[in-house]
């Protein structure tokens, strides 16, 4: 399967723009009314299969590569991309 490893890094961004970015790539819980209600958000990467080595660091399927650097890179991140070929039972 062909694959892209993704590193990207936020360290130029303030906390804001930090925390935007974690939340459109990563699910997350949303509470309102004080904690009454929850509200469970899906993030980009939840679409597709995908492995994160560690932070600022994604391995994802060739075919959403641009998807994932589109946004990273509207949004400021530093972004560095690596084709590469691995097995198809590594991605869950």
């Amino acid at each position: 399967m062909k694959a892209v490893i993704i590193s990207y890094t936020l360290e130029k961004l303030n906390p804001k723009q930090r925390i935007a970015i974690h939340r459109s790539l990563y699910s997350h819980t949303d509470y309102s009314n004080k904690g009454g209600y929850q509200y469970k958000r899906k993030g980009i990467i939840d679409s597709f299969p995908s492995l994160k080595l560690n932070r600022g660091v994604l391995i994802i399927p060739q075919k959403n590569k641009k998807e994932i650097i589109t946004m990273l890179k509207k949004n400021n991140a530093s972004v560095v991309s690596i084709s590469i070929e691995i097995n198809d039972t590594i991605l869950h």
